[in-house]
């Protein structure tokens, strides 16, 4: 199964590339021709379409670096990101994401709508939420049935935003016609903490 959802899933990606590569070359009304580069979002209209598509596809590929093996992913159940898009997830402490973002702190959250043939990459830094209080402020109440001893039996990371990119060609934001270079929204980078 897991198998098949995969192939799904890039066949999907594959026939968003190829449906955006269509309209654009047949000139669709609002989308700028060949040759012409992609009409730019705001960073408020991507940021909002990226929500939609966070809470449309709930689950996301968490992507680490591992350094005997390069990137890693997996599939993750974060919750939604708050108003700064700081998304949060928790995992198992003995887990080999904890021991990659302990080595490097870069993650990358993919999020892809199937139905709606849309995308969202978060790029961040991951950091541990080591405060009780705030572990359980910030704590998602769909975990609690994996994680029962939450207090030592999950780890909870927050992913800080560094970049997102968004590609949604029904809301008329797709990348560039000659590079497909993605729509960029930049976050201003916060202290550590």
């Amino acid at each position: 199964m897991r198998c098949t959802r995969h192939s799904a899933a890039v066949l999907a990606f594959a026939a968003l590339a190829l449906l955006a590569e269509r309209a654009t070359a047949q000139g669709v009304p609002g989308r700028p021709s060949r040759g012409q580069g992609a009409a730019t979002p705001t960073s408020a209209q991507a940021l909002r379409v990226a929500r939609a598509i966070i809470l449309v596809a709930r689950y996301a590929a968490l992507i680490t670096q591992d350094v005997g093996s390069g990137a890693a992913a997996r599939t993750i159940d974060p919750a939604p990101p708050d108003s700064a898009m700081v998304v949060r997830f928790v995992t198992n402490p003995r887990s080999r994401k904890v021991r990659q973002i302990s080595r490097d702190s870069r993650v990358a959250l993919y999020y892809f709508d199937a139905k709606g043939l849309r995308y969202v990459t978060v790029y961040g830094r991951a950091r541990e939420v080591r405060d009780g209080a705030t572990k359980r402020r910030l704590w998602y109440a769909e975990w609690t049935p994996f994680y029962p001893g939450r207090e030592r039996d999950a780890t909870l990371y927050e992913v800080i935003p560094e970049r997102a990119e968004v590609v949604s060609p029904g809301d008329g934001i797709t990348g560039d016609t000659i590079t497909w270079a993605t729509p960029t929204v930049r976050f201003l980078r916060r202290v550590r903490r």
